[in-house]
């Protein structure tokens, strides 16, 4: 990892919604819970997979200053580039996710 995703580490900078519960030299698998009113200020990930336990509707404020609403569906998995993000959680639902972060 570089230098800037290590300062920007998603679980360094927001450890309140981002827990390990595997790592290795391959991937490390975080565990996310977003709870209503949660934020997080801007943080990176790697390249990820992407698996939503409970779904939800998240404010994502890109490094660029954009903020959209991303809707992720319960069951959904996708794959998703490296990315620096400020996160929010604006509804009265909890969205949960397992991130697998590729190294």
């Amino acid at each position: 990892m570089d230098q800037e995703v290590i300062n920007n580490d998603a679980v360094v900078v927001a450890p309140h919604l981002h827990k390990v519960i595997f790592e290795n030299d391959k991937v490390r698998v975080l565990d996310v819970e977003v709870k209503p009113n949660d934020t997080a200020e801007m943080h990176a990930h790697p390249d990820n997979v992407i698996t939503v336990i409970q779904g939800g509707t998240l404010s994502m404020t890109g490094k660029d200053g954009t903020t959209k609403e991303v809707t992720l569906e319960t069951g959904a998995t996708f794959f998703s580039a490296a990315n620096e993000h400020a996160v929010s959680n604006n509804s009265s639902e909890m969205v949960k996710v397992i991130q697998v972060e590729l190294k």
